[in-house]
């Protein structure tokens, strides 16, 4: 297939995507998975997109094998966004690549320049439910992120847990011998 053909092809797919990112039906969250598959132009194993999880600038997401993306998720691609296999992404969470400058003060703040950051997320990751990721952001592998919490730094010690506005970290999962917590 040549290279526009291909193109075509994949915004096809996100506009049959857009057609069915409200429907409850599991067999639904497999033909979201099949759309996704030819969008991002690689198959993924395991991957599960329940409804309504909206991508925005879906050509800058990479994601990985086993990854999770639950009901009412915000995903904005604009400045990149790496998603690692394993991942469980919980209800409502955003993840934002984009963000407005405010520094002119005689600009208003909607005409201020964009700045677009990736934001990376490792493998055998857990997001809690109503997070807030922001733009340049990097979560280690086997991090967790309580639900609720607004990550606005990078997370860069694995198998961190990070709670709170804005999220800090709360204890490791492991320490030596096998003990969870600091």
């Amino acid at each position: 297939m040549g290279r526009a053909l291909s193109d075509v092809f994949s915004r096809a797919c996100f506009f049959l995507y857009l057609c069915v990112m409200k429907q409850e039906l599991m067999v639904f969250v497999a033909l979201r998975r099949r759309l996704l598959n030819v969008m991002l132009k690689r198959k993924h194993r395991g991957l599960m997109v329940f409804p309504n999880v909206h991508i925005e600038n879906w050509r800058k997401l990479q994601i990985g094998d086993y990854v999770s993306l639950n009901r009412g998720c915000n995903l904005s691609c604009a400045g990149g966004l790496k998603i690692g296999n394993y991942v469980s992404i919980a209800h409502g969470t955003s993840i934002i690549t984009a963000e407005h400058g405010y520094e002119d003060q005689d600009t208003p703040i909607n005409m201020q320049p964009v700045s677009l950051e990736p934001v990376v997320i490792g493998s055998n990751v857990w997001i809690g439910a109503q997070v807030c990721i922001l733009a340049g952001v990097t979560i280690s592998d086997g991090s967790i992120v309580g639900a609720g919490s607004v990550v606005t730094k990078s997370i860069p010690d694995e198998n961190t847990i990070v709670a709170g506005v804005p999220a800090r970290k709360i204890k490791s999962r492991f320490t030596a011998r096998g003990k969870s917590g600091d």
